[in-house]
């Protein structure tokens, strides 16, 4: 009899025990990735200041370097008498709350005379042929302004190189707006321009797009360069 109870005992002992360490386990739980960025996308640059929280990049190679380089646009008045109407910049060819939703690049971006190499750089993003690249841009129209567009499609990184010649992983010319540096070569009115994507074989890539501030005997003591400006650029995934 008191074999049985002991058996019994030991039993439900067992059983107790499995039970509870059942209830110790805690499930695994997976994490599901986040979801990709979208392929197609549109940049206002309503706050330049944030685009880096996105990925995207500044880099300021001009030498020598003034104390500014991409910004958020500009356009003010340049006078503290309210009945002058003289103004610095220009507006944005979109904007919803400020004339100033615009990404901006002038003269200050080097020291003295310089070589300006101001490069504002997308975040990376799959891209193959056929897809297409569009965005608005003008300059003020005082003093010869350039700017290129340029692509890194090896590594997807932002690596431009350390010195204001040096393009880096960027060796893909797309787009030179006024590469002769003339009083008029820059369009001074907002101007749009498309660059449809080619020459990529039947490969999808990891990418990124550069907007270079290019111009030489710039900067405030040079005789080129004054302000770009560039806004609602979009990318399109076909």
């Amino acid at each position: 009899m008191y074999k049985k109870l002991f058996l019994i005992a030991i039993i439900f002992s067992t059983i107790v025990f499995v039970l509870s360490c059942e209830k110790d386990v805690t499930p695994s739980t997976t994490v599901p990735p986040p979801p990709p960025p979208p392929k197609s996308f549109t940049e206002e640059f309503d706050s330049v200041g944030n685009l880096s929280k996105a990925g995207w990049v500044i880099i300021n190679n001009s030498a020598p370097a003034g104390p500014s380089s991409w910004r958020q646009g500009l356009y003010e008045s340049g006078s503290k008498l309210a009945w002058l109407t003289d103004f610095v910049g220009f507006p944005a060819y979109s904007a919803v709350y400020s004339p100033n939703e615009f990404a901006s690049c002038d003269l200050s971006a080097g020291s003295g005379a310089a070589t300006l190499s101001a490069w504002l750089i997308t975040r990376q993003m799959v891209v193959k042929n056929g897809d297409q690249l569009t965005f608005y841009s003008r300059s003020a129209g005082n003093f010869p302004d350039r700017m290129q567009v340029r692509a890194n499609y090896t590594t997807g990184a932002a690596n431009v190189g350390n010195s204001a010649e040096s393009v880096g992983d960027f060796t893909t010319m797309l787009l030179d707006i006024n590469a002769g540096q003339t009083t008029t070569g820059y369009p001074a009115v907002w101007t749009k321009y498309t660059i449809n994507i080619t020459g990529l074989g039947s490969t999808v890539v990891n990418a990124r797009f550069a907007f270079r501030y290019y111009v030489t005997n710039a900067g405030p003591g040079g005789a080129n360069s004054d302000m770009i400006g560039v806004d609602q650029m979009q990318f399109t995934s076909k």
